[in-house]
């Protein structure tokens, strides 16, 4: 188990985050025709594991993600981010808007029926803090991770130890000093605002009828307002309960309420 959790093994776990069609293009690899293990082995092969963080960082809307909106009121220095341990860069888009990347550290155990021990497998979580205007956003990749595809051996009582909880927890840590006021915004407000102006587009969505409640789910590759408008016309009028999104038509986001 020692080497299944080597540093270049765990940068391969965060990797395969991405398609086989997308860390293609990231990594400049359309010409190559092997699989995704093959593909990955070769990225860590040949790229620093700086380069592979920026790579993640820049395509972050490719990932599968949670986001979590707050307001804040107070002041919040654009370094505010600087001294957390698991930072690793912070991008000024311009004088209202910092984006902080991170890499969350997490460990899965679990007991190896196999081998009788209880054993454990470490990932990476990446995360992006977009601070923009007075609103606090945090996207968390969704960590989607079946260890029978690592593990030979039959697992079970699987556990990790950092959750999405645990990041938020560790978000709202550092503004204390700072004495803001955070609050959780109206996502159901906001989205469709972002859903209007063409940010968002869902693939799937859950809504609320007078009395029932219906759902969306498009076939791979469709999207709801860009495929079926009359009927993104209808559901924008209703409460949404959920809605699982392509941010500008390519990031995939769970939208927590």
């Amino acid at each position: 188990m020692d080497d299944i959790n080597s540093v270049d093994e765990v940068y391969k776990r965060m990797i395969k985050a991405f398609s086989v069609g997308t860390i293609k293009e990231i990594f400049n690899l359309t010409e190559y025709k092997e699989r995704q293990q093959q593909l990955v082995n070769r990225i860590v092969e040949t790229n620093t594991k700086a380069q592979i963080e920026t790579a993640i960082f820049n395509n972050f809307s490719l990932l599968k993600q949670h986001v979590y909106v707050y307001n804040y009121i107070g002041v919040l220095p654009a370094n505010y981010m600087s001294a957390n341990p698991y930072l690793k860069s912070i991008n000024k888009v311009n004088n209202n808007h910092t984006i902080y990347n991170f890499l969350f550290p997490t460990t899965f155990a679990f007991f190896n029926k196999g081998t009788n021990e209880v054993n454990s497998i470490d990932f990476i979580i990446p995360v992006q803090i977009h601070k923009n205007g007075t609103k606090l956003l945090v996207f968390t990749n969704i960590l989607e991770r079946n260890l029978a595809s690592i593990i030979s051996d039959k697992v079970v009582a699987v556990t990790r130890d950092v959750k999405d909880d645990t990041i938020l927890n560790n978000f709202v840590e550092s503004t204390i000093q700072h004495k803001v006021q955070l609050t959780k915004c109206d996502l159901n407000r906001g989205i469709k605002k972002l859903w209007a102006d063409d940010e968002v587009d869902a693939f799937k969505v859950k809504f609320k009828k007078h009395n029932s409640t219906s759902s969306e789910i498009m076939d791979e590759d469709k999207l709801l307002k860009k495929d079926m408008p009359d009927v993104y016309k209808e559901l924008i009028k209703t409460p949404l309960i959920q809605t699982e999104s392509g941010r500008l038509f390519r990031q995939f986001v769970n939208i927590v309420f």
